[in-house]
């Protein structure tokens, strides 16, 4: 999947969902939408999807852990580096573990009350979607590595810092929100970018820019849409902590994906069947024609050599010949023309056969002269010329007498 679905969920449980599509680059498709979750279930359909949560929800922290190996005791371990740091009690705790760089022995860890994550679940499961991962807004706030980057959005401070987790502050006193961000004074040289809505910066214009006489430098970014697009450009890029660990893990790709390719599949099986069943028909159909030929060779071998149990026709027949003299390498496409003819004529028998210098001499008995002369045509070709020498009465049926010369008339 390239595109993912991103949906924006509010604080206040009556606050619309918000969401967009990104491409693998983060490119936004298409426009904000906002309105129920569930208005947004047709967009899920074959898309990655990820749900960002309040800020307000989620604690990002980054406590330094010894070196263990083993996702479960670094499970196990972090819960107690931070336990004096959390006013809950830690079972009611759902803590989702982040990639830890190399270089450092710091965790990323994101910290979210058992209760608020299952109400978030209950909501997106009633509305049919779900989603792959879900991130804390905090977590999807760019950072540079020299600068301090702030969004304004309403009412509330992001702020990310070099090499430190991002957090978040109510902004009912922005001026006191500036301030714990920064610190009273800055330090010398530090950069500072600031994003903000358009009505957000109009409505503390004098207090945003207030900032520049404190900084090295301020750029300010205005968002005309909102913070979601800026949110959703970071989640193929950054590296945010999936809250869905553990029992609040997604279903697998596959389980996920399988109803939509139910449909997909049963016509699969069925084109199966389909092409089974045809190519099982087919089988039996050659199998039909393999017992016909195989009683006609019965059949015609049994006129030529009655008595004898048939091993291998063609080599049989051949050695029988050969030890009357009918060795010559012409003699079997004959015999391949008088078993074809016979097989036309089945009630006629051959009573007699001899071959000597290229001359084929045949005793037959068949049910009347037509038969006779059936047989004479059908063996008539291929260079071979046929003569019936003579057709006499007997017992009810005519014997007669074929001469076949091979090679050129």
């Amino acid at each position: 999947m390239t595109e993912t679905l991103v949906i924006r969920l509010r604080a206040p449980e009556d606050a619309p969902a918000s969401w967009l599509i990104v491409d693998a680059n983060g490119a936004r498709s298409g426009n904000v939408q906002s309105g129920p979750i569930a208005d947004a279930l047709a967009l899920a359909q074959a898309r990655r999807t990820v749900v960002v949560l309040p800020a307000s929800d989620v604690t990002l922290a980054r406590p330094d852990l010894p070196p263990v190996r083993g996702a479960a005791r670094i499970a196990q371990a972090i819960p107690f580096a931070l336990e004096e740091h959390l006013a809950s009690e830690l079972e009611n705790l759902h803590f989702a573990i982040g990639h830890r760089d190399a270089a450092s022995s710091a965790m990323p860890v994101a910290i979210v009350a058992r209760a608020t994550l299952e109400r978030w679940q209950a909501m997106w499961d009633a509305a049919g979607i779900r989603p792959d991962a879900a991130y804390a807004e905090s977590s999807l706030i760019p950072s540079a590595p020299n600068a301090s980057v702030l969004v304004l959005d309403a009412g509330t401070l992001h702020v990310s810092r070099p090499d430190q987790s991002a957090y978040a502050l109510d902004t009912e006193s922005l001026q006191t929100a500036f301030e714990l961000a920064l610190g009273e004074q800055t330090e010398a040289g530090e950069h500072v970018t600031l994003y903000a809505s358009t009505a957000d910066y109009e409505a503390h214009k004098e207090t945003i820019e207030g900032l520049r006489a404190r900084t090295a430098t301020l750029q300010v970014k205005l968002l005309p849409d909102g913070t979601l697009p800026l949110l959703a450009a970071q989640v193929p890029v950054a590296r945010p902590i999936n809250l869905l660990q553990g029992a609040y893990a997604a279903p697998t790709s596959f389980g996920s994906q399988l109803p939509q390719w139910r449909l997909p599949a049963a016509l699969a099986v069925a084109t199966l069947v389909v092409f089974l069943g045809a190519q099982g028909f087919k089988l039996w159909q050659l199998h039909q024609a393999e017992k016909q030929l195989d009683a006609q060779i019965a059949a015609t071998f049994n006129q030529i050599l009655p008595g004898q149990p048939i091993v291998d026709p063609r080599a049989q027949i051949q050695g029988v010949l050969a030890r009357a003299g009918g060795g010559n390498g012409a003699l079997l496409p004959a015999m391949s023309l008088l078993a074809q003819a016979i097989a036309r004529a089945p009630a006629t028998r051959v009573e007699a056969i001899s071959f000597r210098a290229g001359v084929l001499e045949l005793h037959l008995v068949a049910p009347n002269v037509e038969a006779l002369d059936g047989i004479k045509q059908a063996m008539s070709r291929d260079g071979a010329t046929v003569e019936l020498q003579s057709a006499n009465p007997r017992d009810k049926l005519v014997e007669g007498r074929l001469q076949v010369r091979l090679g050129a008339a």
